[in-house]
């Protein structure tokens, strides 16, 4: 089989068409080539102005964190120096810490040497209870019983002792009946060894024989959640 042979007209032109090609390209590839730098040269200064936005956003987030560092410190200064804020008592009690106190005089409570409670006592308790239903109801209520230190003679107790142990279950006893509930009641005695005053003439005496009723947040005294 006798294969054809292209002739030298047709090389020439082929030649021809080669070269006419390769004296356009090199323009168009300077041209196409401009037109990526220019496009990279504005993705580039565009990405370059979106970091220096980042950074001034950065510096001033940093900034707004650090002023809100010192006035978190500066407040947490304040707080510390600050007075404890004390619940305001209801009326006629008196504020300790953890909650309030009453005191009732004992001759508006018990007769001499007695733990009975007097009517008009119990009138007095009633409205203690609704103070602390009202008022004091996430307390624990302790109640101490209080005498002087003249010793027992005609009553008929061992001791003062158990005088004012007697005098703080009476109470502690009424109470429970007025709806307090009885895993928040505390009777203690502590017969003449708390004096609110020395125990030198009949008016002082007269102070240290009473019954001091106390609403107090459980964990305070006795370690109670």
């Amino acid at each position: 089989m006798v294969r054809m042979l292209p002739s030298v007209g047709m090389v020439l032109a082929a030649f021809s068409f080669a070269l006419g090609g390769c004296a356009a390209n090199p323009k168009n590839n300077v041209s196409d080539a401009d037109q990526r730098n220019r496009a990279l040269a504005s993705e580039l200064a565009k990405a370059r102005g979106e970091i220096d936005a980042a950074t001034r956003e950065r510096e001033e987030l940093n900034r707004r964190l650090l002023a809100a560092q010192r006035e978190s410190g500066d407040l947490r200064a304040q707080l510390a120096n600050a007075p404890v804020p004390t619940e305001e008592p209801a009326p006629g009690w008196t504020a300790v810490p953890g909650g309030a106190m009453i005191s009732i005089e004992e001759n508006v409570l018990f007769a001499v040497g007695k733990i009975a409670l007097r009517d008009q006592a119990k009138k007095t308790l009633d409205a203690v209870a609704s103070t602390i239903q009202g008022q004091y109801a996430d307390k624990d209520i302790l109640v101490f019983g209080h005498t002087d230190n003249q010793p027992i003679k005609k009553s008929g107790w061992d001791d003062n002792w158990q005088l004012s142990t007697e005098r703080s279950l009476s109470v502690v006893r009424y109470l429970k009946e007025r709806g307090i509930m009885a895993d928040r009641l505390v009777a203690a005695g502590c017969g003449e060894h708390r004096p609110k005053a020395d125990n030198a003439s009949d008016k002082n005496r007269s102070a240290n024989r009473r019954v001091e009723i106390f609403a107090i947040d459980p964990q305070a005294r006795t370690g109670r959640k």
